[in-house]
This record gives structure tokens, sequence and C-alpha cells, in this order.
């Protein structure tokens, strides 16, 4: 059954072993914003992400699938993981003193 996330009709099932997927990886600079919106740069849905906060002395923040909710802290030197889920986006803030990975499993929109 199709689900619709931030206006995107989604076919995806995150654990469906069927589909062929792939990573793709983002750098958020220091000290920026970045929204990364996988149907658009990558034409693809991500069924999991890890977020790595590299700056030693200063937290980031992140929402998931433009959630209306407050940015998530992620403190210095941590990373995060959202697994077994569709998203469409994320957001991510860096510190002011280091980079953001975000690493994301893909599948192409069908």
């Amino acid at each position: 059954m199709p689900q619709v996330i931030q206006g995107y009709e989604v076919k995806t099932l995150p654990k469906n072993t069927q589909q062929e997927s792939y990573p793709v990886f983002v750098q958020v600079a220091a000290g920026t914003t970045r929204t990364v919106v996988f149907p658009t740069e990558f034409n693809a849905v991500a069924i999991s992400i890890s977020i790595e906060n590299q700056d030693g002395a200063n937290a980031a923040s992140y929402q998931v699938n433009n959630n209306s909710m407050n940015a998530i802290n992620l403190p210095a030197s941590n990373f995060r993981s959202i697994n077994d889920q569709n998203v469409i986006s994320v957001t991510v803030t860096a510190g002011a003193a280091g980079v953001c990975d975000i690493s994301a499993q893909v599948v192409r929109f069908s």
C-alpha cells in the first residue's frame, strides 16, 4: 500500500530485500544548514540514514521528513541512525567547528 510523504507517493517498503539499494553520501559544511531531498537529488527514497557530527565541541541538529517538531539535538562527536523507514528529506545544521556526514541507503523510485 503506497503512502504519501511530503507530497511524494512512496511504494517502497523499507525492509523489502527484493529491492536493489545503493549508498549515497552528503557532507554538510561547518556552520551551515543543508536539506537533502532524496527524490530530487538522487531519484530515490532513503530506507535508512546515518548522521555523524564530526564537530568535537559543538552540537548539530537534524529533522527528518520535514517534521513539524523542533529539530533534534545531536551532541558533539555523536551519530544517529534512522533505519527501516522511508525518508524523503533530512535537514541537518552542522556545528560551527566541524562537518556533519550523512550516509544513506537508497532505492530508486518506482
